[in-house]
């Protein structure tokens, strides 16, 4: 983390999970500060990974329902026409 500026924030944990934060840090000699920005990196590179495929999943279904729509837009004519020549 050199040269970057450095920022900090309070935040309040359970009580385990700051335990475990501490226990995990002293059994692999870990310093707290970058143990939490290396989860955050994770979590943040995760959770917008995440948001990209379900981003691209409607953007596909969205194409799908429209190629549904326009099918279904002929029949609904078909349909209409049969009855207005009282088929």
């Amino acid at each position: 983390m050199e040269n970057e500026k450095i920022e900090s924030l309070e935040i309040k944990l359970d009580g385990l999970i700051y335990q475990e934060i501490q226990e995990y840090c002293t059994k692999y000699s870990a310093d707290e500060t970058e143990f939490v920005n290396a989860v955050m990196i994770r979590f943040f590179k995760e959770n917008k990974k995440n948001h990209d495929t379900m981003r691209k999943g409607y953007a596909e279904m969205s194409e799908i329902n429209l190629d549904i729509c326009n099918e279904f837009e002929g029949c609904e004519k078909d349909v209409s026409s049969k009855f207005e020549q009282g088929i």
